[in-house]
């Protein structure tokens, strides 16, 4: 038995929702009349997705340097969309929320994410992070991405705990590993059925 947290911290991406970059970038480069590969080069080879993910430019800049990058005219709307339209509900987790829940633990959302993919999120309204999380702590907000210190810091002040009095789960260990550094409970989100034994053994 593992003693029980007071508060547990979910991620969003391949956690809430699985997504798939590649079908993001598809869909961009046809609006542009690109290839997915020059897509990818133009958003990733370069420092644009982590500035866009951590609030230091808007949505029309990283679009604008986009276009600025292929040499084309861009709609900011229509590439923004899609962009966000890659994500794909995981129901298995929902079950997990509710146990959480129904051991009166507060719950919330600690991820990496942009301007763009969170407002299509919520546009959504996909019922694994809808009406669940209290705070929503999300990089492009906090100015700060996982696994660096200063959004986990935000984590915790907003949650009002720190320590093993925190429990986390991401699908990624470098993330898991800046916060078990911290002191937190954490574990790797392997699925939902792992995280639930989990969850089932504490005290």
């Amino acid at each position: 038995m593992t003693k029980r947290p007071e508060f547990v911290y979910f991620d969003l991406g391949n956690v809430l929702l699985y997504f798939d970059h590649g079908l993001a970038f598809r869909r961009m480069a046809k609006l542009a009349g690109v290839t997915p590969q020059e897509m990818h080069a133009a958003v990733m080879d370069s420092e644009l997705q982590i500035e866009y993910e951590t609030g230091l430019i808007s949505s029309s800049d990283f679009v604008d340097r986009i276009a600025s990058h292929l040499g084309k005219r861009l709609d900011t709307e229509t590439i923004l969309e899609a962009a966000a339209d890659m994500f794909i509900p995981n129901s298995h987790i929902l079950p997990v929320l509710q146990r959480v829940r129904d051991l009166g633990l507060p719950m919330g959302l600690l991820s990496n994410t942009c301007e763009a993919h969170w407002h299509w999120i919520m546009r959504m309204g996909y019922p694994q992070v809808i009406d669940w999380f209290g705070p929503i702590i999300l990089s492009f907000e906090a100015k700060s991405m996982k696994p660096d210190s200063g959004i986990y810091e935000a984590a915790e002040r907003e949650a009002g705990h720190s320590g093993p009095s925190l429990f986390f789960t991401d699908d990624r260990q470098d993330n898991i590993h800046s916060a078990t550094k911290r002191g937190w409970q954490t574990e790797v989100f392997i699925n939902a059925d792992r995280l639930m034994k989990t969850i089932d053994q504490w005290e």
